[in-house]
């Protein structure tokens, strides 16, 4: 209400006690990421379709997909080239925020069509606006085909080597074309010396490599991008590297353990969890760092059943099988 939009918009950071925003200090940064809303959103999406819980999808996750959504659709505005998105704050933390974040943009139009979906499911009635929005969403693209991370976008810009657009690639699983997904992905990749260090998106590197087909690099990038955060004792994994940040080790970093645990149960499975059948989720070749042969996780609980998920180099989709 304070910013006149709809629907619900989350805190970066709540108060355990009032839910409230309690990001630290001016919180400068925090009040411009409004992609934080777009990952509570899809967390309630993800959860309802890998369960297949009815009675979750319509008490908790419809307010909250529904409510993003509508929230989405006045925070964005329609211009010339489309529904454009001014001042918002990616993963690259600066001091003005960009206008037409793409990684915002690729959560955004994710959302839009989880929610259409939801309501169709539901038998809820679905806003025009939604369709009309995710349909003309404009996103930032280079000359050369690249999705660029925001308008006047410039490697030579503090931060510039940020892989946001990659991250809209993957875990957003954004529909790029295949030429504009594989320009985007190379370019972004040759950047990795100028960002992996720092916390968070590094442990998807592996990730991004194998899905431009590159199993050495993809090696290299896991090596670089997590083990190298994993220090003795009890296999700690900090925020940053330590030799190439100063200060005091900060550790275990949840979000670089979970990005771990997401590249390997999704990202290198190419599965894309929907509230399609199980059996087509895997979605993408199965491509794996150079020396890997197989990822196996022996049991899952996929909509109340045990399953077995099996991904072989070279295989033409990994394997989601009901035991």
């Amino acid at each position: 209400r304070l910013s006149a939009r709809q629907g619900l918009q989350f805190p970066w950071q709540a108060a355990p006690t009032t839910g409230q925003e309690a990001a630290p200090g001016a919180g400068d940064a925090a009040q411009h990421e409004d992609h934080v809303s777009l990952h509570v959103a899809r967390g309630f999406s993800l959860y309802a379709d890998a369960t297949g819980d009815e009675r979750f999808l319509r008490e908790d996750a419809w307010p909250v997909l529904s409510g993003v959504a509508d929230w989405f659709v006045s925070r964005v505005q329609r211009t010339p080239r489309g529904f454009e998105l001014p001042c918002a704050m990616g993963p690259a933390e600066v001091p003005q925020p960009p206008d037409n974040d793409a990684f915002t943009l690729m959560a955004g139009a994710d959302i839009l069509r989880r929610a259409g979906r939801a309501a169709e499911r539901l038998g809820e009635p679905a806003p025009a606006a939604w369709r009309e929005v995710a349909a003309n969403l404009y996103l930032p693209v280079r000359s050369d085909g690249v999705i660029a991370a925001h308008d006047d976008f410039t490697v030579r810009e503090p931060k510039g080597a940020t892989p946001s657009p990659l991250a809209g690639l993957f875990p957003y699983d954004y529909p790029a074309s295949a030429a504009q997904r594989r320009r985007t992905l190379d370019f972004y990749l040759k950047l990795w010396p100028d960002y992996v260090g720092a916390p968070m998106l590094p442990a998807l590197y592996c990730v991004w490599a194998t899905m431009a087909g590159d199993r050495k690099l993809a090696l290299k990038l896991f090596e670089e991008g997590y083990a190298a955060y994993d220090q003795p004792r009890f296999h700690q994994c900090l925020e940053y590297r330590l030799d190439q940040a100063e200060g005091t080790a900060a550790g275990p970093f949840f979000a670089n353990l979970g990005g771990l645990l997401m590249g390997l149960t999704y990202g290198l499975t190419g599965l894309q969890i929907d509230d399609g059948p199980p059996e087509a989720w895997a979605r993408r070749p199965v491509v794996l760092p150079e020396g890997w042969r197989e990822i196996r996780i022996e049991r899952l609980w996929v909509r109340g059943r045990p399953a077995r998920l099996t991904a072989r180099h070279g295989a033409e989709r990994a394997e989601l099988t009901f035991l």
